[in-house]
């Protein structure tokens, strides 16, 4: 069933899409084969054992290379499990010896973990694939060049200083929140990261894990060379300074502050400790139970054995996306649970009463530490089901626009009609609150992208914040928040629209080739999706935005990968295109939904981004069944 997928015709398929017959039967076969593939993700995902579960989004081997190390302090992994993870961080490395990002280069920091892991489970370090690996590791700079993530790891292994990592002044924690330079201004993400991690370091922690001294990268003396933690330039020589002085610093007598700032920390860690017993993600999870354990927390404290149970209901079955073994399936660690992006799209094709019943349940009941900046009562949804805490704006909207397809469900009741219009009043006030200042609106947290700390030139200040204020995400998120608002009724008579809209036009206006020409077609689908019903055919933006899509579209009538061509007709149908280019893409994606096999739709190879932290790309195996149904629904419904 699992089998990649062949383009193999079938005998009631034509050869092309030029061939298919525009509003037919095939087009309709195609919808009835992606919703039908849309379903069984559906059921995979929501297997009841870890072992049968399927992931919504294969990461790369960094989260599974952490679980694994990790473990040598835990002793939680079980043997299957521990196999299973194995063999994905072993079919994962390509025959260069490199790990792979998810766009196929080679990785400093993955190529670091997976050596290491490796060495850990007892391959020899004279081994050809470990060789390979090693001198990658030395051609890319050594691992004291890897990410902070790795070089944390490095260092609670006792391979490299403490010093080799950035300082925290503990003075940082007993700021009030209200202070720019707080914590609590951080990123959710980095607050996850950043906490725990002055805690370890306090400690300082120590693993026994194996020899990873072959990957630094050694002095003509043959001792390892210390990374730089700031940029060149005088600033970064003022702060290197700094960073040095803080270092020095905590050998001096200070009194109460560093006793009172680890409290602090180990308290702010406490009360964000998640309902599904998680934190923001999986890296903040297992930095988080590593900071409780070398506190002194038991194997047996309840904090731990939630933290380890989410972990585990995190891991899935997934198709090792490229290297050797790519193509097998193997055990892997998620990044969170089920997205409930990815989830809820995957319930807009056909949901059920009991799916959105189930749906209704996710959404946040508790104030969380968005709230400290957004003007909102609770609601709205998070990143993954059973998260209390962090908001997720993306999830949001993909709920919202899975419960505007009511109408579609075989008789609700009256209830629970009236309990999806309160959610959704609900949530739709969370959406506004979460605009900033200048327009644009954040995924996670208002003021994510506006850090102080990282003006600073810090080599690992992008820990700090959620990328940048007109990076793709925000742009996209911002259009997906616009669309959503429309759909609900708001018009851009509305002012808080009409800032909005203005900030996509200043945003895309000297940029539009990095986002519309070259960019993801998902963002672009967005873009339209908002710009299609608050402005007029004739606004210079949403006629860029259409030129510039229609010369993207290929002579056979699709837009590259099929995952490309589903966004890239959303997009058309979105700005009430009816003409031939987009009855071509609606043929050409019911064409190969016909020639698909097993539901795949061989959209495990596309790329996507999820925005958390070191881990922001991997892949979406349900991304081609899924798209395709929502634009081939689309366009039928649409059709005229």
């Amino acid at each position: 069933m699992f089998d990649r997928p062949q383009a193999a015709a079938s005998s009631s398929v034509d050869d092309g899409p030029s061939r298919v017959h525009i509003g037919g039967p095939p087009l309709r076969a195609g919808l009835e084969r992606a919703l039908a593939g849309a379903v069984a993700w559906r059921e995979r995902a929501r297997a009841s054992k870890t072992t049968d579960a399927w992931l919504l989004h294969v990461p790369d081997v960094g989260p599974t290379c952490e679980v694994l190390l990790a473990d040598r302090l835990f002793h939680d992994l079980r043997p299957a499990e521990r196999d299973g993870l194995l063999a994905f961080v072993r079919g994962s490395q390509a025959d260069s010896g490199a790990w792979l990002d998810a766009h196929g280069e080679p990785d400093l920091s993955l190529t670091t973990l997976g050596w290491w892991v490796l060495r850990d489970a007892g391959d020899d370090p004279r081994s050809e694939p470990m060789l390979r690996a090693q001198r990658v590791v030395h051609q890319l700079g050594g691992a004291q060049r890897a990410n902070f993530s790795v070089r944390l790891w490095l260092a609670m292994g006792g391979q490299i200083p403490w010093t080799w990592l950035p300082a925290i002044p503990s003075e940082l924690f007993l700021l009030p929140p209200h202070v720019l330079l707080s914590p609590s201004r951080f990123s959710p993400w980095a607050r996850g990261m950043l906490t725990p991690y002055f805690v370890i370091a306090r400690a300082p922690a120590r693993l026994q894990l194996p020899d990873a001294t072959a990957l630094l990268l050694p002095h003509n003396d043959g001792q390892p060379m210390a990374p730089r933690l700031t940029r060149p330039g005088l600033a970064g020589d003022l702060l290197q300074a700094f960073d040095r002085t803080v270092k020095l610093a905590r050998k001096l007598p200070r009194g109460p502050l560093p006793r009172l700032a680890t409290r602090r920390a180990l308290a702010f860690i406490d009360e964000h400790q998640q309902g599904h017993g998680g934190w923001f993600s999986v890296r903040p999870t297992l930095l988080s139970l590593v900071a409780l354990r070398v506190m002194g927390a038991t194997s047996s404290d309840a904090r731990l054995r939630r933290g380890l149970d989410h972990l585990r209901r995190g891991r899935g079955r997934a198709r090792i996306p490229q290297g050797r073994g790519a193509g097998e399936v193997a055990l892997a660690q998620g990044i969170a649970g089920p997205s409930l992006d990815v989830h809820g799209r995957l319930l807009a094709c056909g949901p059920t009463e009991p799916e959105l019943a189930w749906l209704l349940r996710q959404e946040l009941t508790l104030r969380g530490p968005w709230q400290a900046r957004a003007d909102a009562a609770t609601g709205g949804f998070p990143f993954e089901s059973g998260a209390t805490h962090h908001l997720d704006v993306d999830g949001t909207c993909t709920v919202l626009h899975t419960l505007a397809s009511l109408p579609e469900v075989a008789g609700p009741t009256p209830g629970f009609t009236t309990a999806i219009w309160a959610t959704s009043r609900r949530a739709l006030d969370v959406l506004l609150a979460m605009q900033e200042p200048d327009g644009r609106f954040s995924r996670f947290e208002r003021g994510e992208s506006d850090v102080l700390m990282q003006q600073l030139p810090w080599t690992d200040a992008d820990l700090l914040a959620h990328g940048r204020t007109d990076d793709d995400e925000h742009v996209r998120t911002s259009a997906r928040v616009l669309a959503t608002l429309s759909a609900a009724g708001f018009r851009i008579d509305d002012d808080r629209m009409a800032r909005g809209l203005r900030w996509l036009e200043h945003t895309l206006g000297p940029r539009m080739h990095e986002h519309v020409t070259t960019g993801r077609l998902s963002t672009v689908a967005a873009l339209a999706e908002a710009l299609g019903p608050l402005t007029p055919t004739s606004h210079p933006l949403r006629r860029e935005l259409e030129q510039r899509l229609r010369v993207r579209q290929h002579e056979d009538g699709g837009f590259g990968p099929i995952v490309d061509t589903a966004h890239a007709l959303q997009a058309m149908l979105a700005l009430g295109l009816h003409d031939v280019q987009t009855q071509r893409a609606a043929a050409w994606l019911a064409t190969r939904a016909m020639r698909d096999r097993d539901g795949e739709l061989a959209s495990w190879s596309q790329p996507v981004d999820r925005g958390l932290g070191l881990s922001p790309a991997g892949f979406d195996p349900s991304a081609g069944p899924r798209e395709t149904a929502i634009a081939l629904q689309a366009y039928l419904a649409t059709k005229p």
